[in-house]
């Protein structure tokens, strides 16, 4: 049977590298919604950049992504969701939605200190680092901050931890 994994955490937990990893040993396809952005979207980016612009788009890679794979999914192939997961209403929309088409997700959050991350977002906005696909402003990275919702006590019953 395939298996459906959700990549959780905020800007620079380590996500990508994560989902690269693991899609080495499960044989996995990835999803990662910073290369759809980057490769749909980003060309066309207001200046001064826009939350909701973002988020429209966004949602609309997320639409595509669940389509795709579930297609995969029932070609026996499994499947790394790399899409941040910042809130707990996507969260729940993406399990029930697999749920209801058979497939219950493994979950892995990157529960990484603030420091840290923005640590590696400044090394990775470098651009020399595998995983780079657009630069992450401080601003942006601040603004996540507030954005970002932890699992809760339930998700993280279900959940692998990864510091």
């Amino acid at each position: 049977m395939p298996k459906v994994i959700l990549i959780v955490g905020n800007v620079g937990s380590g996500k990508s590298t994560l989902a690269a990893q693991l899609s080495k040993q499960e044989g996995a396809h990835i999803f990662c919604v910073d290369s759809w952005m980057k490769n749909l979207f980003l060309m066309d980016m207001p200046n001064p950049p826009s939350y909701l612009w973002a988020l429209e788009r966004t949602e609309r890679i997320e639409v595509q992504m669940l389509e795709e794979t579930l297609k995969l999914l029932n070609q026996g192939i499994s499947i790394i969701l790399d899409i941040g997961f910042f809130s707990k209403k996507q969260r729940d929309q993406v399990k029930s939605f697999l749920l209801r088409h058979g497939h219950s997700p493994q979950i892995y959050y990157l529960d990484v200190d603030i420091d840290t991350r923005w640590q590696r977002v400044r090394e990775r906005n470098l651009g020399s680092i595998e995983t780079f696909k657009f630069e992450v402003t401080k601003e942006t990275f601040d603004f996540c901050e507030t954005i970002f919702e932890p699992l809760d006590s339930d998700e993280l019953k279900q959940a692998t931890l990864v510091y």
